[in-house]
């Protein structure tokens, strides 16, 4: 059945025009009432001001919380209206309140500035002759200038999908559903959330107060999550549904999603454990988590933590399935208010995450007993009609407020282009029944949420009174005025369809067309469905296959009617061109994989998906081999390679030198030789080479050259494996200017014996050429080496701008001057104590009888240790002078140091 109020209205719209006059209805249709804020009825603060830039000249000033205005408008037929309120905010933009007739109609925004602009209010019911629109303050001071109210296009439409969105839905499911709609627009069915079930407190303090039972039971799977489970956490919801279901009542389950644990925060929530409120964003690690990258195959492990708990629902599902008990299923409810994980990273990966949990709930485990209720409520977060049967709105208005929150319904019933049945699946008040059906927003059914918004608890948001108002309501469905759901018939329609085929072989990437036929001369809707679209999607009867497996593909009448074809689809052949990939790379010492691209036509394939790659020979220089399979979707072969060539070069050094330059490049071990290029242009055009055939030595001198002028060069290894020979990439080129005169015929002078200071030790030097003295730093540079230690040195002087060439001077570095620190005289001997140098091999200690150490004696130490000794066996009352010096051996040659101060001492007897 599909009963449309739309096609009513229009019937009746079309007699009142024959039996009135077309004008006078036509002028109604087209009216806009206008109402100037200063003849409305002002309270508080509010009040009139002169007003140039208003429409009457008067505008009203909103200056306080007190101030508050209304207005009697009077309309001459029953039905929604549109409020457009002229205003502007005083400072910043405003948000402030509208009430219809006592009950909350929305809120309404003055935007800043010195114009007026209109904000719109959809979706108001007003009734035939007189109502009462009023405005209060909720946030902000504002100007109003005028309101006008214009009757909208069309009545809501009381609009039910004539089928379940699963084609193989059980029958207790399909008259459940049946049911529903049949009596959506006429009735709404109790329901309540009570944890206790049947018996629960909830349940107890309904009958109590209304005599009534509801017809529906609200439950919630939070409890079977894993991350709870683990935590400890238990629940029987499952064993209450099954109850509650045998007593002939109908089910509904929502799921407070827990993450799991490894994305949750450390730490606690307010002095709860994070698990406790998982399912909240809040306590979500978002830097773990990302319900984006989740859904777009970027993060597979997440994707399978998450299906995984889907797993452990689907169990609990299952076993209802098996007791024969249809669920509502109300999953990822409130994605767009963002308060949930499952809404937090937007819509797109909300969609996808509802049709990943759809497919595999219907389509891989085969569960029959699920009425999908989507709760996403906004019209960018519906997965779309293929995947919902049911839209619910969640509303918690505030305290005692009965109204039937007409603009909200009014808005669900347009997230589907189709229409679905839509129903208040959470509500905090409840909401007056005779008001809703003379609004004509009938939900479908409500669903109480448990604790403080039930009779049980209080009366803060709906009195006793109300209660038994709506339980005892003619429009009210409970338990007791359920039908028998297990035989509510489904359908008196027996029009019948087939399909041109029952199976069908189709390859990868092809498509097919099913026919369909029926038995009735009448059109039909056929509605077309595939129960796997990883293997294959359908649109009016064109199937194309998506991926290797098996689907049935099912078309299905408005009255249940279906025809199914079982589709297998094989893989398909990897193509013989459109492959992509780098015909050469440098060596790196390690296993090279390359990049490898795959294309089937225009399509791009997908590595380790449709295909893999399989590398050999690919660590040294020479050919590397590709093989590449397919897999998944496709199978077949396809050989290719590329070479593996030596590593790009680099120039370390570039020095000129007369008539020709110094190059020192990198040496590579896996080169055989080296060309080394020169030109006078920098394109390297007429270029000369050399080709050195050895892999040693790594530089080379140019001589033979142009003086004074710039050659550009550049390097490259080579090697030769078999008899092939590959080139790896010339080096950056640099340049040279040769030199014009010949350093090494120049004079050098400076150069002299030095003591060593355990710093290097550099020389004051003069280099002249032709007797012109040079300058360092633009004739040439110096350099050392081995001029700390002490020992033979070597200064290296380097020609520079005209002058090149190397002058190599080697200059001595000898133990520095020794001290004495202490000499005592003895009995016949002395004593003395001298500096350790820690550079010293020994030391030389000289006595004479005269100072200028004539015929004098010398003992050697030749422990670097020993730095103190007595010389004895002298004369008696003698005197002595004294000297020390150390020494050094280095390669087998001693460097000794300057003696000492010489001093005396005068032995005793």
């Amino acid at each position: 059945m599909k009963f449309n109020i739309k096609k009513v209205a229009a019937a009746f719209l079309s007699v009142a025009m024959l039996t009135t006059g077309s004008a006078q209805l036509s002028v109604f249709a087209q009216q806009t009432l206008k109402y100037e804020a200063e003849n409305g009825t002002l309270g508080g603060s509010a009040y009139i001001q002169t007003d140039s830039s208003a429409s009457g000249s008067r505008s009203v000033s909103f200056s306080d919380s007190s101030c508050t205005w209304s207005q009697t408008v009077t309309v001459s037929e029953s039905g929604y209206y549109k409020i457009k309120l002229y205003s502007r905010g005083e400072g910043s933009n405003k948000i402030n309140n509208l009430s219809v007739n006592g009950s909350n109609a929305g809120t309404f925004s003055s935007a800043n500035g010195s114009a007026y602009k209109a904000s719109t209010v959809n979706g108001i019911y007003l009734k035939k002759g007189q109502n009462t629109v009023k405005i209060t303050m909720s946030w902000g001071y504002f100007t109003l200038d005028y309101i006008t109210i214009e009757k909208m296009s069309s009545s809501n439409a009381y609009t039910a999908a004539e089928n379940l969105v699963d084609p193989y839905a059980s029958q207790s499911t399909q008259r459940l559903y049946s049911y529903m709609k049949d009596v959506y627009g006429k009735k709404v069915i109790t329901g309540q959330y009570c944890d206790g079930g049947l018996n629960g407190t909830e349940f107890k303090a309904i009958k109590s107060a209304t005599g009534q039972t509801p017809a529906m039971l609200g439950l919630d799977f939070m409890r079977y999550t894993p991350c709870r489970v683990q935590n400890g956490d238990t629940s029987d919801a499952v064993e209450k549904a099954i109850e509650f279901s045998r007593a002939g009542g109908i089910v509904t389950f929502c799921w407070h999603w827990n993450v799991p644990d490894k994305y949750l925060l450390s730490g606690t929530d307010g002095g709860n454990p994070r698990w406790w409120g998982g399912f909240y964003t809040k306590n979500v690690d978002r830097s773990k988590f990302s319900l984006t990258k989740i859904m777009n195959g970027s993060d597979p492990k997440g994707y399978n933590t998450l299906m995984s708990d889907v797993d452990e629902i689907a169990k609990q599902l299952k076993r209802l399935s098996d007791a024969d008990v249809p669920v509502l299923f109300r999953p990822l409810h409130e994605a767009s208010g963002g308060w949930f994980w499952w809404g937090a990273d937007g819509s797109e990966a909300y969609k996808k995450l509802w049709q990943a949990i759809y497919d595999k709930l219907t389509n891989e485990y085969k569960l029959d007993n699920i009425i999908w209720v989507w709760n996403g409520q906004a019209a960018n977060w519906y997965p779309g009609d293929e995947y919902v049967d049911i839209i619910g709105e969640d509303i918690y208005p505030g305290t005692r407020d009965y109204s039937a929150q007409s603009s909200k319904y009014l808005e669900a019933t347009d997230y589907s282009p189709n229409g679905k049945i839509v129903a208040l699946t959470e509500n905090g008040c409840l909401f007056d029944l005779d008001k809703a059906f003379d609004a004509n927003t009938a939900w479908s059914y409500f669903g109480t949420w448990s604790g403080e918004f039930c009779i049980s608890s209080s009366e803060k948001y709906t009195e006793k009174s109300m209660w038994q108002k709506v339980y005892n309501s003619d429009y009210a469905v409970t338990l007791s005025s359920l039908p028998d759901l297990k035989s509510y018939p489904i359908s008196s329609d027996n029009t019948q369809i087939t399909l041109d085929s029952t199976s069908k072989e189709v390859t990868y990437g092809d498509s097919i067309t099913l026919k369909a036929s029926v038995t009735s001369g009448t059109p039909q809707t056929v509605t077309w469905k595939s129960s796997n679209t990883a293997v294959a999607t359908v649109k009016d009867g064109v199937v194309t296959a998506t991926g290797k497996g098996t689907a049935k593909i099912t078309a299905s009448l408005p009255n249940g009617r279906s025809a199914v074809c079982t589709v297998k689809v094989t893989t398909k052949k990897l193509p013989t061109s459109g492959y992509s990939y780098a015909s050469t790379a440098q060596y790196t010492g390690s296993a090279i994989i390359p990049t490898v691209t795959v294309k089937d036509g225009s399509k791009v394939l997908r590595q380790n998906i449709d295909y893999r790659v399989m590398v050999t020979n690919n660590v040294k220089i020479g050919h590397a081999n590709i093989a590449i399979s397919g897999m998944g979707n496709y199978y077949g072969s396809y050989s290719a390679g590329f070479d593996i060539i030596p590593a790009k070069q680099t120039i370390q050094k570039l020095e000129t030198r007369y008539k020709g330059f110094f190059v020192d490049w990198a040496q590579k071990g896996s080169a055989t030789g080296y060309d080394i290029q020169y030109s006078t242009s920098a394109n390297m055009s007429g270029a000369a080479s050399k080709h050195l055939t050895a892999n040693k030595p790594d530089n080379l001198t140019i001589s033979g050259l142009t003086a004074d002028k710039t050659y550009y060069v550049r390097v490259r290894s080579y090697t030769n494996v078999g008899s092939k020979t590959y080139y790896g990439p010339w080096s950056d080129i640099k340049s040279i200017k040769t030199a014009k005169y010949d350093i090494t015929k120049a004079s050098v002078s400076g150069i002299s014996t030095k003591a060593y200071t355990g710093k290097a030790i550099t020389q004051n030097i003069t280099v002249k050429y032709n007797g012109t003295a040079l300058k360092n730093g633009t004739d040439y540079t110096t350099s050392y080496s081995n001029n700390k230690k002490i020992g033979k040195a070597i200064v290296k002087i380097t020609g520079k701008g005209k002058y090149g060439g190397i002058i190599k001077k080697t200059f001595t570095i000898n133990p520095a001057k020794q001290e004495i620190q202490k000499l005592t005289s003895k009995s016949k001997a002395f004593f003395v104590d001298w500096a350790q140098k820690g550079s010293a091999t020994g030391y030389e200690i000289q006595y004479a009888t005269n100072s200028k150490f004539t015929n004098a004696k010398k003992v050697t130490i030749t422990n670097n240790k020993t730095d103190k000794t007595t010389i004895s066996k002298l004369s008696g009352n003698e005197k002595y002078y004294v000297r020390v010096r150390s020494y050094t051996t280095v390669n087998g040659t001693k460097y000794y140091g300057a003696w000492s101060v010489s001093k005396s001492v005068t032995t005793k007897k």
